[in-house]
C-alpha cells in the first residue's frame, strides 16, 4: 500500500486527473511485475545466441515477419523493459496534454 501510495502521488503531483492516475500507476506496476517475473527465467548468452540462430531458421512462406525482423531479435529484456516503459510515460504525456 506504501509503494501504490506514493506512485500514485506522484503521478497525481505531475497534474494526471484522479482517473489517468490510478490506470497508469496500475500499468507499471504490472509491467515491471510482468518484467521481474520474467527475470526469473532469463536465457544465458548460449541460449540467447540459439533463440537468435532459431529466428533465421523458420520457414519463410509461414514467418515472413518474423524472418523480416530476424535480425533484431531476440530483444533483449532490458531494452524490451526500457522501450516499454518509454512508450507508457510518452503515452501519458500524450494523455495528459490532450
Amino acid at each position: 500500500m506504501v509503494l501504490r501510495e506514493r506512485g500514485i502521488a506522484v503521478l497525481l503531483d505531475g497534474g494526471l486527473p484522479p482517473h489517468l492516475a490510478a490506470r497508469a500507476y496500475a500499468t507499471l506496476a504490472r509491467y515491471v511485475l510482468g518484467f521481474a517475473i520474467q527475470l526469473t527465467g532469463a536465457q544465458d548468452h548460449v541460449e540467447q545466441e540459439r533463440t537468435a540462430a532459431h529466428f533465421h531458421r523458420v520457414p519463410p512462406d509461414r514467418y515472413p515477419a518474423t524472418l523480416a525482423v530476424a535480425g533484431s531479435l531476440p530483444v533483449r529484456l532490458e531494452e524490451e523493459f526500457t522501450f516499454g516503459v518509454e512508450l507508457i510515460i510518452n503515452g501519458l504525456q500524450h494523455l495528459h496534454a490532450g
